[in-house]
């Protein structure tokens, strides 16, 4: 090889893979699918219902003053309903099965950029985890530099190579709609009591051993939520005291009666959390809790979608009424009263009319 063909080689070697970067990031830059660096460039917004990765390009690119922020817990609660019922401009942006710190990455960025009027929050999930598929905590940090990596997968590479509109690509256009898990075929067919999540989610069953329950001891002494409570003072409690004019609705998800029968220890952990928040913010004015756990809607297993804790869209409207009209408010006052009345309802659950539909299936079936 000549002396000339060799610096072209040489010059070539070094200038193709800075071009195809070039045109890589280009690309990632114009298809921006998340939103990360803009608003979408398709004739209608599109948006993600991994709201881990998706909620940044919402609280960025978008006008909307208030937010709902839960777990899976609040995905069916309608920012609509919710804008006609307590007034401002919701969006939904819960992910699924998010932990209370995995909350706190996404509030600090929000209230970085915003200047939110309402928030209603889920009590739930009081730990430290990190579930999402990729490091998400990147998308919100001060760099922007470090979002690429969010596009640096085998899923949207092959999205933004090949600029495709495929809905797993580019997303859902109705924001409204995209969370609301009540809407999927195999949810609706869970609901409506014992005998669809026999029928329709076999493995929930694989969770407890109704056939082997020890009696229940509400032995607070027994379940230390010392971490939980760091948690929450970690996580959650910093955001309210440091944001006095967003006022913060704390939705106590009511699990399933059934739920606490079978789980003894969650109803202790909720109690000796609850009652410990309610102390810390006993003299915030911008957060007040509701709580749901007195009412006769947990006795009805056919209110829950095929599990013991995910409760039917009306639920999510219940609570909203109690926004509006200050109803099922949980106070220092009244805390003592409400969880003496859950613990009586959860003792008193019969739970003989499951162990006897369980006995007419194969056993063994659930089992495997």
């Amino acid at each position: 090889m000549s002396d000339k063909n060799a610096k072209k080689f040489i010059i070539a070697t070094i200038i193709t893979p800075i071009a195809l970067g070039a045109i890589l990031l280009s690309l990632i830059y114009i298809y921006d699918p998340l939103q990360i660096f803009h608003k979408s460039f398709f004739d209608k917004p599109r948006f993600f219902g991994e709201m881990r990765i998706g909620a940044k390009g919402i609280i960025e690119h978008y006008d909307y003053d208030s937010y709902i922020l839960g777990t899976s817990m609040l995905q069916n609660t309608s920012a609509k309903e919710a804008n006609q019922k307590i007034g401002g401009n919701f969006v939904n942006i819960s992910p699924a099965a998010s932990s209370i710190a995995e909350r706190a990455i996404i509030l600090n960025f929000l209230f970085k950029h915003k200047k939110p009027k309402n928030i209603i929050y889920s009590l739930d999930a009081f730990s430290d985890e990190m579930r999402g598929k990729i490091d998400f905590k990147l998308l919100y940090d001060d760099s922007k530099l470090n979002d690429l990596e969010a596009y640096l997968n085998d899923r949207f590479l092959i999205c933004i190579l090949t600029l495709s509109k495929n809905e797993k690509c580019i997303g859902k256009p109705d924001i409204e709609t995209l969370l609301q898990w009540y809407r999927e075929e195999k949810q609706q067919q869970r609901l409506g009591g014992f005998a669809n999540w026999i029928k329709y989610n076999p493995d929930e069953l694989k969770k407890f051993d109704l056939f082997n329950l020890k009696p229940i001891i509400f032995d607070e002494k027994l379940f230390d939520t010392t971490k939980q409570e760091q948690f929450i003072t970690k996580y959650t409690i910093p955001f309210i005291k440091d944001n006095p004019k967003t006022k913060f609705y704390l939705i106590l998800p009511p699990y399933s009666r059934f739920h606490f029968k079978v789980f003894p220890e969650a109803f202790i952990e909720r109690k000796k959390v609850v009652l410990y928040l309610l102390e810390q913010i006993k003299d915030l004015d911008n957060a007040t809790i509701y709580a749901f756990d007195d009412l006769d809607y947990p006795d009805e297993i056919a209110n829950y979608a095929g599990d013991t804790v995910h409760y039917a869209q009306d639920m999510n409207s219940i609570e909203l009424n109690a926004i509006k009209d200050k109803t099922h408010i949980l106070t220092l006052n009244n805390a003592k009263s409400y969880f003496d009345k859950m613990e009586q309802k959860i003792k008193s659950y019969d739970i003989t009319p499951f162990i006897k539909a369980l006995e007419n299936i194969e056993i063994e079936q659930i089992k495997q």
